[in-house]
């Protein structure tokens, strides 16, 4: 007979049914807890248990359940509506339970989720089994987690270590984009109630050091602290915010899943206000050889100090420090010093210093938002058909509660970070984007806008563009630090419109600090459908990633493109670059580590977006007449004072230029483009 791990433990008489637990402290923030016996448990005599909290801590203030509500209540500044449910029926009877039981606790719509389960779960023995368990789990989750939004969950391992069971677990909580923390800590037994009890089932329960760790872990989850990194600027600590970003080059178009949480790795962002030259001092939670702050243009060259990085920097920037190579790096974001106060003032919506959670934030006409720097903002900025809107400030902008529920990312898709569509005169300008669930920033069919002083960072997830400007006319980016899974500035034509759609004019990016981690840095493309693409112009940009290509010209579209330019643009090629991959096998693909690796320096070509064994959205059969709309061309591209720096151990990159046959490209003129101070431009010729 399969036991289960509560059996084994002598915990086999424990977890009867018990329906839910509520606890009220206030009527702010809801907050969900789903265990068995370690998150609650009725008075059980027989057992030597005499409590109403989790087993086995000493007082119901220890227990891991109230200790995780005393930090959700001091990160968010409000007292908690809590409901507590013991769910092991669902740990014994996964394959047969009826989830309508839980409908109240579904309901209930609740702002953070705590999902504690699986001791009870019997010893499945094969695969088949515990794959069944997993559907379940998943199944489970799924019931809070659905439509476009989510509360903020962790999911927690089990307390008596079970490698099968937090494999299941952790992969059911990756499809939806959830933290998975381990807590198998009964290995350590000052971690048990040992002793404290008669019972031998309830004494190897966690005891009071055994919750706090458990709890610990869920706080660092939810609320995460831990960036591996300590930094002082100008001999004062400043926190390093941990932020999730990708750790390999491996992406795939909307699979119906989230991406594993496996495939990235946490960095640090350290975040402060300078008027000039700052002193920065740098420690690290672990061993490296080499350091190197990014961008190369910056002339920044730190030195090591008994294990302490120190450099200077020359003013107000955004900087990347990285230690032997690109992976958990140190993104720098020194702001200029500026008096926000008139913009404070002239705000109607007004984010102050803290955590707020709106999920979505709809703005209309005339409005004026300020989010102060020391704000976190949980959700999707979005602007519909309105006019005359300004966002300013330096805070943050979080979308980890936003979900991207099905394959879309344009106008009518997911809730990233910021969408604009239909719009005019809009602006945002200073706030740091995080954890959006597509593309980052984006507009649509709007004119008149500007991106100024924006740091888009924490892009991990599948598609995540950093700023895509579709069908949209006169529009500014500048000063912007943009780090994206995906492609990193896009400039493109929305084939959804098609026929009626707006053309792309006047399109000036510049200043921008960029990272591309999958896709493409500075793109005209991949959809091109518009009357007419013009007055494109990237310039002074500095690429300190890059992949697939760092400047392209992707005409995926009909769309005639006129004119582009990209000019003074500094490209850096590193030799722990590693080759992006697309993952087309599915979730259980194995990510294949190839380094060094450098893509296109530059990349222009006509490939359609609608091809056999190409790019195949499913709405194609919608739209059969776009397999065979006329291939994309341009009358005029610009290529001047492209500088192109190959570090020691690194590949140089190609340069691609073709057209398709039955097409031509149009004018191309390259002038001065430079690799390791060689110039290379007579080499720059387009194959036809």
């Amino acid at each position: 007979m399969n036991q289960s791990d509560a059996e084994k433990y002598s915990s086999s008489q424990m977890n009867g049914k018990f329906e839910e637990y509520a606890e009220t402290h206030g009527d702010g923030v809801r907050v969900v807890f789903i265990g068995n016996s370690i998150t609650v448990h009725p008075v059980a005599p027989h057992l030597g248990w005499t409590n109403l909290w989790g087993m086995a801590a000493s007082a119901k203030e220890k227990d891991y359940v109230h200790l995780v509500i005393d930090g959700i209540e001091k990160a968010t500044g409000k007292l908690a509506d809590c409901r507590i449910k013991n769910l092991a029926d669902f740990e014994r009877n996964f394959s047969s339970f009826d989830y309508g039981s839980i409908q109240e606790l579904i309901d209930f719509n609740p702002d953070y989720l705590i999902v504690a389960l699986g001791e009870n779960v019997a010893s499945l023995e094969t695969r088949e089994e515990q794959l069944a368990f997993r559907e379940a789990f998943k199944k489970l989750l799924g019931c809070f987690v659905h439509g476009r939004t989510k509360p903020n969950t962790v999911v927690r391992g089990v307390f008596w270590s079970n490698d099968w069971k937090d494999e299941m677990m952790a992969h059911a909580a990756s499809d939806y984009a959830l933290p998975f923390v381990k807590a198998d800590l009964s290995g350590d037994k000052s971690m048990q109630a040992l002793g404290l009890f008669e019972h031998t089932g309830v004494q190897k329960h966690p005891g009071d050091k055994g919750m706090e760790e458990i709890a610990r872990r869920i706080l660092e989850g939810l609320f995460p602290t831990e960036s591996g990194y300590t930094a002082l600027v100008d001999g004062k600590a400043v926190p390093v915010r941990p932020i999730r970003i990708s750790a390999i080059p491996f992406n795939q178009w909307a699979p119906g899943y989230q991406r594993p949480v496996d495939q990235t790795e946490i960095a640090g962002m350290l975040k402060f206000e300078t008027e000039g030259k700052c002193e920065i001092r740098v420690r690290a939670d672990r061993k490296f050889r080499n350091v190197k702050l990014r961008p190369l243009s910056s002339g920044v060259t730190p030195n090591i100090v008994e294990g302490e990085i120190c450099f200077t920097l020359p003013g107000p920037g955004y900087y990347v420090l990285e230690l032997d190579g690109y992976n958990r790096p140190l993104e720098i974001f020194a702001d200029k010093k500026r008096d926000f106060s008139a913009e404070r003032q002239a705000a109607n919506i007004v984010f102050g210093p803290g955590l707020h959670e709106p999920v979505i934030v709809k703005l209309k006409s005339h409005d004026r938002v300020f989010i102060d720097k020391d704000a976190v903002v949980m959700g999707s900025f979005q602007v519909d058909n309105a006019e005359d809107i300004k966002v300013s400030g330096y805070g943050i902008i979080c979308g980890s509660r936003n979900r991207r529920d099905g394959d879309d990312c344009y106008r009518e898709g997911m809730d990233g970070a910021v969408r604009i569509i239909d719009s005019s005169n809009v602006l945002f300008d200073g706030p740091t984007v995080l954890d959006s669930c597509c593309w980052c920033v984006s507009a649509f069919n709007s004119s008149d806008l500007v991106f100024a002083n924006m740091k888009v960072t924490g892009a991990w997830r599948y598609n995540t563009d950093g700023i895509d400007i579709c069908n949209s006319q006169r529009v500014h980016i500048h000063n912007c630090f943009i780090h994206s899974f995906d492609d990193n500035i896009v400039i493109k034509g929305d084939f959804h419109k098609e026929p009626s759609m707006a053309p792309v004019e006047d399109i000036h990016a510049e200043h921008c600090v960029c990272w591309c981690g999958w896709g493409r840095t500075l793109e005209i493309g991949l959809e091109t459908w518009a009357p007419y693409l013009k007055g494109i112009v990237y310039e002074d940009c500095d690429l300190i990633h890059n992949t697939h290509a760092a400047l392209s010209v992707h005409l995926g579209g009909p769309g005639p493109v006129e004119d582009i330019t990209f000019r003074n643009i500094r490209i850096e090629y590193d030799a722990s670059e590693m080759k992006y991959i697309m993952q087309r096998e599915g979730r259980d693909q194995i990510f294949t580590r190839i380094v060094p690796w450098s893509g296109s320096w530059l990349n222009v070509s006509n490939d359609k977006m609608f091809v056999p064994n190409g790019i195949l959205y499913e709405n194609i059969m919608d739209n059969p007449e776009l397999l065979y709309c006329p291939l994309g061309t341009f009358k005029h591209l610009t290529l001047e004072d492209i500088t192109i720096t190959v570090d020691e151990g690194a590949i140089e990159p190609k340069c691609i230029m073709y057209a398709l046959p039955g097409s031509t490209l149009g004018k191309i003129d390259i002038r001065n483009v430079k690799l390791n101070g060689k110039d290379i431009s007579a080499q720059c010729v387009p194959l036809h």
